[in-house]
């Protein structure tokens, strides 16, 4: 090879000598540690690091998949540049046309002059993500905003799984009858595989590998069944003698078998609630069983040192929504439940009639085949919340990767860090792909940041989300070691919630919260909801890194995100002028006097519209008898309908990326937090900017009650409370970036925070008005009543129950 050290191909790369490697033809693929004979002695040594594709396969913007190449390991000769003591690493040029870059450690007993055969593993192969970006596919029949229609086969498809999900319904319906057979699904083979060859299908929020049978051909539809194990853990037997014996279930979970006495005024078919195993568990009473008799059922647990048997006592439960899990088929489920004061947890199901206390709706969002397969669809819609259930497990390729013991272990965790910890783990460890399996890069231009970054996340499957992503800003010399891809987070998502961009507006009552503008159509009708799918993408993949994205949203759409109840009283937050409008109407003898319709006047930038509420709202008045209706409807409409293409997609791109079973552990104030970072609270800035009215006014910030609250925030409060109090009394975890002096009011005007002191008889726990970012503050006698009162007012707040 001739001295290197006079060669023209030497170059210098980074510090470090660059030094061309001539391969060995003659060596067989298989390393051996045979010495090769050189001028000095010689050494058969393994690459340890990485090498570096050619410039020319990443010169223009979008999504690469980067994998290892299918051919063999290259061995190569290469002689140590003069000079390279052991232990230092020198860089060698190999592969055609020097195209690949490989670091080599200089072996302990080696010297500058000597020789070394290196064994290189198989180079990367880069490809762009091919047919560019993913269509979206309408599910209503209707087009436009960036979606298309369904195709004819698509929609047959997407027919005849619905009756394969409703006769599975109908058969799992009774509760108390055996277990069903297992679920089956239609899919479509795709073209290209060939009997024998297997092939990946997105089955009920799951991705699984199916093995073409003998006969099948591409384009021909298959039915599959879900895994064996799946079912057996979902379906859970019940009696009223005994049962099977505790059975492991995983390496670390086991089956515990509970009993528990029926409740009074429980009949055969109807269903109590009850704690086991500190969850909320949903029992269906057995048809030969009557109140006072023992019921059995088992449930996953993550402690094995249980007794076989474990007796169940009743504990107060709070009125209010709460989840439960089903032993019937291991579905997570909302309840509403209500303590009559003899301990008689039955559930409260909800009534024809709507009721602005107790009633309450989740979203229900089925996903459906779409045209691309990279780029599912969906229809979205809001039931009564004891109408909806979500998996209870987490699976990959017809493996259960988290087990619902695992969750309820999580969901125990009281400190919000932990249950995150616990959620990126998850998402580390066991969801996301490995590197060795193949990652992205994504070469986008930072003065076309938002058109390259939708062209390269829209074109990337939902296994490709869970990739590892690396990221390039074209034409700048930097290495993403995480800097790059923070960045590339904060700048998309500023963006996209800026209100300039016509997408998002600021929301009422808190310009911090950001609701969905119903009129983005008209700020881009041709792709508006291509913006919304791949903010859910965006929001999804950050949560799943574990960086945090620049918009905060306001309360309902963490709601919806979670699954989590809708209920009247959060029209308050994005509108409570309309909100207690509506509300006076209940007060009123003759609400005809008023000459309502069933409509709503809709401002599309300077323009009124009006929309009907209900068929032929515009004729329809209302009445002392419809009034429940009204209230209903306008509340459907405020929370779900005026935005339903836009917060469909929304949802559809977030659960590209993350398995909705695991965001059971975290409420929708956890949730904020998680997807936005918690926030640096100046405490000192918050005094400095706070009002005080009521009882304190004359004092202000002297009154003892008011020094012991500040005290308990400043010394007491972790950073995860004082951001539950900010969330508590002004709706949002968010800080205006000029500090609390310019804390804003639902009037867009200047508020400041607002520390209100009432009597005891009044309410005995804080209370807020987000609205106008002010708390009630009741006198109490001693600073412990005013930390647990207080305590339990930020932390209750998300749960729905009513503490006053």
């Amino acid at each position: 090879m001739g001295n290197t050290s006079s060669s023209s191909n030497n170059r210098r790369r980074h510090g470090s000598s660059t030094y061309p490697a001539q391969r060995n033809r003659a060596a067989s693929s298989t390393v051996n540690s045979s010495a090769v004979t050189a001028a000095s002695s010689t050494h058969t040594v393994q690459s340890s690091a990485s090498s570096t594709v050619a410039a020319t396969a990443l010169s223009r913007p979008g999504a690469y998949s980067v994998t290892r190449s299918d051919q063999g390991s290259q061995i190569f000769r290469v002689q140590i540049p003069l000079g390279v003591q052991p232990g230092q690493v020198f860089e060698v040029l190999c592969g055609p046309g020097n195209s690949r870059s490989v670091r080599v450690r200089c072996p302990a007993e080696s010297r500058g002059g000597n020789y070394l055969q290196l064994t290189v593993p198989p180079e990367p192969l880069t490809r762009a993500q091919m047919g560019g970006m993913a269509a979206l596919t309408s599910a209503t029949g209707e087009g436009g905003g960036g979606q298309v229609r369904m195709l004819s086969e698509v929609l047959q498809r997407n027919n005849e799984q619905q009756e394969i999900e409703r006769d599975n319904n109908l058969r799992n319906s009774n509760s108390t009858s055996p277990p069903a057979p297992p679920t089956t699904y239609m899919v479509t083979v795709p073209q290209g595989i060939r009997p024998g060859m297997q092939f990946a299908v997105d089955v009920a929020g799951q991705r699984m590998m199916v093995t073409c049978p003998a006969g099948v051909q591409a384009g021909m539809n298959l039915r599959i069944q879900t895994p064996e194990q799946q079912q057996q853990q979902q379906q859970q037997s019940m009696n009223s003698s005994g049962g099977t014996n505790s059975s492991t279930t995983s390496s670390s979970t086991s089956m515990q078998m509970f009993e528990v006495i029926v409740p009074a005024g429980v009949m055969p078919g109807q269903s109590f609630s009850l704690l086991a195993n500190s969850q909320r568990v949903l029992v269906t009473c057995p048809p030969n069983i009557r109140p006072g008799q023992a019921v059995r059922f088992n449930l996953p647990i993550a402690d094995k040192s249980s007794p076989p048997i474990k007796q169940l006592e009743y504990e107060d439960i709070p009125d209010g929504w709460a989840r439960t899990i089903r032993v019937t088929d291991m579905k997570i489920q909302w309840v509403k439940t209500k303590n009559d004061g003899d301990k008689d947890n039955s559930v409260d199901t909800q009534t024809s009639s709507f009721d602005i206390k107790n009633s309450a709706y989740t979203r229900k969002l089925r996903f459906l085949e779409g045209n691309d397969p990279r780029m599912r669809t969906g229809l979205l819609d809001l039931v009564p919340a004891n109408q909806s259930s979500i998996d209870s497990c987490v699976q990959r390729n017809g493996k259960q990767i988290v087990g619902y013991a695992e969750i309820a272990a999580a969901h125990d965790k009281k400190k919000f860090e932990d249950k995150a910890e616990w959620f990126q783990t998850i998402c580390r460890d066991r969801l996301r792909i490995d590197w060795s399996e193949g990652h992205m890069k994504i070469k986008i231009r930072r003065d076309h940041l938002l058109h390259d970054s939708i062209e390269a996340v829209m074109s990337l499957s939902p296994t490709d989300m869970r990739k590892i992503w690396r990221f390039e800003f074209l034409g700048e010399v930097a290495i993403d070691a995480g800097g790059l891809q923070r960045e590339w987070f904060q700048l998309v998502t500023e963006q996209l919630f800026d209100p300039d961009m016509g997408l998002w507006l600021p929301s009422a009552s808190n310009q911090m919260a950001m609701r969905i503008n119903p009129a983005s159509e008209i700020s881009c009708p041709e792709d508006h909801l291509i913006y919304f799918r791949f903010l859910g993408r965006v929001m999804g993949k950050a949560m799943f890194d574990g960086q945090i994205v620049a918009g905060h949203m306001v309360r309902h759409l963490y709601k919806h995100i979670l699954g989590w109840p809708i209920t009247f009283e959060d029209l308050e937050i994005p509108d409570e002028s309309y909100y207690n409008s509506l509300k006076s109407l209940i007060d009123l003898e003759n609400v005809e006097d008023m000459c309502l319709d069933f409509t709503f006047l809709e401002n599309d930038l300077g323009e009124n519209r009006s929309v009907d509420l209900i068929e032929n709202g515009s004729r329809t008045d209302v009445t002392n008898e419809n009034l429940p209706l009204f209230l209903e409807v306008n509340m459907k409409y405020h929370m779900m309908e005026r935005v339903k293409p836009q917060l469909t997609e929304l949802l559809l791109g977030f659960f590209d990326v993350i398995p909705e079973p695991l965001l059971t552990v975290f409420d929708f104030q956890e949730l904020e937090l998680l997807m936005c970072g918690l926030p640096k609270i100046d405490i000192d800035d918050w005094k400095r900017h706070t009002d005080y009215q009521g009882y304190f006014e004359q004092k202000g910030s002297d009154d003892r009650v008011v020094q012991w609250f500040w005290e308990i925030v400043s010394e007491e409060f972790d950073h995860e409370q004082r951001a539950r109090l900010l969330q508590f009394s002004t709706g949002t975890s968010g800080v205006p970036s000029r500090g609390f002096s310019v804390l804003q009011s639902n009037d867009g005007k200047i508020r400041k925070f607002c520390i209100n002191g009432i009597k005891k008889d009044i309410s005995l726990y804080p209370r807020s008005h987000t609205c106008f970012n002010r708390i009630d503050l009741p006198m109490y006698s001693s600073k412990n009543e005013l930390r647990e009162k207080l305590r339990v007012a930020i932390e209750s707040s998300a749960t729905g129950f009513d503490i006053e």
